[in-house]
C-alpha cells in the first residue's frame, strides 16, 4: 500500500515511477479490515484514487460483558473499508506497465545523483530516487539500516473476516451493524462489518471482521511458529500452513469464554489466522537516494488502525517535498525532518493504547494508563480514534 500510494501521489508532481512487486501474482482477496481516519480520505482524494464505495458506514460502538449484553455504547461514525478496497483504488492511479510484479529487491546502490536497484533475476534498473515501501520486513530499510529491526510486544492477533451471510441471525442482528468490542484481562476482541470480495457493498454479502489480541511470550510465540508441517518460521506462518491443533484450540477457548455472539463470529470464518505484533523507530528514514514510507519507515502497534493512513501521508509529504525543492537532496532531509518524528510519534502512541493487555508496563505512567483502560469506555474513546495526533499538538 505505501509503494502505490507514493507512485500515485509522485505521478501527480510530474514524475515517472515504477513500483516493483516481489509477489508474482497480484494482491487480491486479502480481505483485512481497515479504520478509516480523516487523514486517509484526504489522501484517498489527492492522489486521484478517490473514495467511492470506500466501505461500510458504522454509526456506534458498544462493549459487551461475558454473557453477550451491551455494557457501554458511544456514538462514532466512522467508515470501515478492507484492504482489497483500497488496494484496488489505488492500482487505479498506476498504468499497468508501470507496476511489475515478482521482482524482489536484493540490493541498492548509490551512483552518482541516483540510484542503481538490484532485482532477482539479474534485473538492474536505475533512477533519481529509491522508495521503499516494503513492510515491517522491510528490504530496502535492512540495506540501508540493518540494525533497525522490529521489536515484539509480547502479543499477537487471531484474525479473520467471516461472510455476513454465514452468521447467525443474532451475530447480524446485534455485533454486525457496530464497531464492537469484548475486553476481558490481557485480551481484546474487536469486530466490524467490511465489504465482501470485489468490494460488495450489498447486505447479505458483506464481511465481518474479527481480531482477537492474545498474549504470548517469544518463547510461546515461536511454538505457534512452527507450521502443519514442521517447519519453524521466523515470524509468523502462511494462513493455510498454521497447524491444526492451533485452530481446534482456539475454537475451543472462543467457545468457552467469548460471549456466544461473538463467538459465532468466530465460528464463521473458515480460516482464522495470526499476526504477532511488533513496532520500532527508524531513527532515520533517508539515507543518500533512498527513503522509506509507511511500515519501512516506523511500524506501530494497531490499536489505531492507523497503518494505512499513516502510510499515504508519509508518500503525499515526500512528494510534496520534492514539489517544493530543485534539489532532490534537499527534499529528501526536509522529508527526513517532518515525517521521521511523527512516525515516532505514532508508535509511541501505539505503545500507549497497548498497555491495555499489561505486559512488560516499564514505569508508573504506563501502569497508570493500564488501569485506565480497564474501563470498556475508555478503550471505545481511544483505540482506533480520529484525529488522535492533534492531543500531540
Amino acid at each position: 500500500m505505501s509503494g502505490l500510494f507514493a507512485a500515485a501521489f509522485l505521478r501527480r508532481i510530474g514524475w515517472e515511477v515504477d513500483v516493483y512487486e516481489r509477489t508474482p501474482v497480484e494482491l487480491v482477496g486479502r480481505g483485512a479490515g481497515i479504520t478509516t481516519h480523516p487523514e486517509l480520505l484526504q489522501a484517498l482524494t489527492a492522489s486521484g484514487a478517490g473514495v467511492r464505495d470506500l466501505g461500510v458506514a458504522v454509526e456506534r460502538r458498544i462493549a459487551l460483558d461475558r454473557n453477550g449484553q451491551v455494557i457501554a455504547e458511544t456514538h462514532l461514525p466512522q467508515i470501515l473499508t478492507s484492504w482489497d478496497r483500497l488496494q484496488r483504488l489505488l492500482r487505479t492511479t498506476i498504468a499497468p506497465a508501470r507496476y511489475h510484479l515478482g521482482w524482489n529487491f536484493e540490493r541498492v546502490e548509490q551512483v552518482g545523483c541516483g540510484v542503481r536497484v538490484h532485482f532477482s533475476g539479474g534485473r538492474i534498473e536505475d533512477g533519481e530516487i529509491l522508495v521503499g515501501g516494503d513492510g515491517i520486513r522491510s528490504g530496502v530499510r535492512s540495506a540501508i539500516l540493518p540494525a533497525v529491526q522490529p521489536i515484539y510486544a509480547g502479543y499477537y492477533i487471531w484474525r479473520g473476516a467471516a461472510l455476513e451471510a454465514e452468521l447467525t441471525a443474532r451475530a447480524r442482528a446485534e455485533v454486525f451493524p457496530y464497531f464492537s468490542f469484548f475486553l476481558p484481562p490481557q485480551q481484546q476482541v474487536i469486530c466490524y462489518p467490511i465489504a465482501g470480495f470485489d468490494d460488495d457493498l450489498r447486505p447479505g454479502s458483506r464481511r465481518c471482521n474479527f481480531i482477537w489480541y492474545r498474549v504470548a511470550d517469544a518463547a510461546l510465540l515461536k511454538q505457534m511458529c512452527v507450521d502443519e508441517d514442521g517447519r519453524q518460521h521466523d515470524h509468523s506462518v502462511p494462513p493455510d500452513r498454521i497447524r491444526t491443533d492451533l485452530v481446534a484450540e482456539l475454537r475451543r477457548e472462543g467457545e468457552a469464554t467469548l460471549p456466544p455472539v461473538l463467538n459465532d463470529c468466530l465460528c464463521a470464518i473458515k480460516q482464522p489466522f495470526f499476526t504477532p505484533i511488533y513496532d520500532f523507530v527508524a531513527p532515520c528514514i533517508v539515507d543518500g537516494r533512498v527513503a522509506l514510507v509507511g511500515d519501512a519507515a516506523s511500524n506501530a502497534r494497531p490499536h489505531m488502525g492507523f497503518g494505512v493512513s499513516k502510510a499515504a501521508c508519509d508518500a503525499q509529504a515526500l512528494a510534496m517535498t520534492l514539489a517544493a525543492y530543485d534539489d532532490i537532496d534537499r527534499a529528501l532531509a526536509e522529508y527526513n525532518r517532518i515525517r521521521q518524528p511523527v512516525g515516532a510519534l505514532i508508535v509511541q502512541h501505539g505503545r500507549k493504547l497497548g498497555t491495555y493487555m499489561g505486559v512488560n508496563l516499564q514505569d508508573a505512567d504506563e501502569r497508570a494508563m493500564h488501569a485506565r483502560l480497564q474501563d470498556p469506555r475508555a478503550m471505545m474513546d481511544w483505540i482506533a480514534m480520529p484525529n488522535f495526533l492533534a492531543a500531540y499538538g
